[in-house]
């Protein structure tokens, strides 16, 4: 007779999950969206736009056109961030981080820690370092913001000491190391729950054909693919006024789109968004708060108004005659905006700190950190 088989010993469920380290109960895992800690912006659109704002640990990639508010939307997520109690760090590879700019945008200096470096993989180990030291001091889910600007400006190393003559393989070289940038770097921030907002330039796309997109990113595919929210930011035409007697630029009309979105629905585009950039004009500096924010309160019912009329109604009583007239209502009315916003469901800095206020473990703990997660992928 022939020898009986071995038995094939199995493993316990225990033992497998210390084995494969982050294998577990997808249920004990994943976070609910309820759940979630997002890092909203104070353009309540935009956060509708999104599904929240920048959920913690998540990569968000802001592009568009020159001048069409950009950088204005990543100063207002790290005024959000700051007010949150976190902090910010900011890669200025461009070297337009100014102070005039980011104190009219309600920014406290001391709260960024701002790294004027191009190299893709100085940057990579800067984040990593900066995360992990103000994780370690920021221990009741604070938020951290981490601001590239822009991949764009952004090199790597190997491109640094080469001549034009050998620069062929130059773009190649870049994208290659933020590819492995990205997927160094993504888990790491996710344990940190570290926000990350990735600006880039639009290229327009030589030899496009009329049934493509005829915009592109530079940088390679990477971003794009390991982003989580990728929002385009495309200026239109100069809003004009007079600012001490004379007639002057003072913003410009945008649109907002939202080209992907894999933590929340897809929301409508935001069309004819007015962004403001004259410290001297009557309007804030930024994006306006309320713009767009009567289409947000229609489609979620929370106000009504009969197809072709102007007036917007809260049950029976009327709020206001026009979409303008809602939008004063909504600065000058702080108790009616308050609550027309929670009735919305829109995230903002207050629904933030609450929800913050009663999460009482530490999500982001340095002890969820592994030494594989600093170590650079090859």
């Amino acid at each position: 007779m022939g020898k009986k088989p071995a038995k094939v010993k199995v493993k316990t469920q225990n033992a497998l999950r210390k084995k494969y380290e982050g294998s577990g109960n997808a249920n004990d895992i994943v976070v609910s969206g309820e759940d979630m800690l997002w890092l909203p912006s104070r353009f309540l659109a935009f956060n509708d736009q999104l599904g929240g704002g920048i959920p913690f640990g998540k990569i968000l990639e802001l592009f568009g056109q020159e001048s069409s508010g950009k950088s204005l939307l990543a100063y207002d997520f790290a005024y959000c961030c700051q007010a949150l109690g976190g902090q910010v760090l900011w890669a200025d590879a461009e070297h337009s981080f100014t102070r005039d700019w980011a104190l009219q945008n309600g920014l406290d200096l001391d709260k960024v820690e701002l790294y004027n470096e191009k190299a893709i993989e100085y940057i990579s180990d800067w984040s990593m370092d900066m995360g992990m030291y103000y994780r370690s001091q920021l221990t009741n889910n604070q938020p951290i913001l981490l601001v590239v600007d822009s991949i764009a400006a952004l090199d790597c190393l190997s491109n640094r000491n080469m001549s034009d003559v050998e620069a062929k393989a130059e773009m190649g070289n870049r994208a290659k190391a933020m590819d492995k940038f990205i997927r160094g770097r993504n888990l790491l921030w996710e344990k940190l729950g570290v926000s990350v907002i990735f600006i880039n330039q639009l290229r327009s796309k030589i030899g496009a054909s009329k049934y493509e997109d005829p915009d592109t990113t530079p940088g390679g595919k990477a971003t794009k693919f390991y982003a989580s929210q990728r929002i385009g930011v495309y200026g239109g035409k100069q809003l004009k006024a007079m600012v001490n007697g004379y007639e002057d630029r003072v913003g410009r009309v945008t649109t907002v789109r939202a080209i992907k979105n894999k933590v929340a629905p897809p929301k409508p585009t935001i069309k004819a968004a007015e962004v403001y950039f004259h410290p001297e004009h009557s309007e804030p500096i930024g994006f306006s708060k309320y713009f767009n924010f009567a289409d947000v309160l229609l489609r979620r019912g929370v106000l009504k108004k009969k197809p072709g009329a102007s007036r917007y109604y809260l049950g029976t009583t009327m709020v206001a005659n026009g979409e303008n007239a809602l939008t004063k209502v909504l600065k000058d009315d702080a108790k009616l905006r308050k609550k027309l916003i929670r009735k919305s469901g829109v995230n903002t800095i207050s629904r933030t700190r609450d929800k913050m206020a009663k999460i009482t473990t530490n999500l982001f703990a340095l002890d969820s950190v592994s030494k594989t997660d600093l170590e650079k992928e090859s």
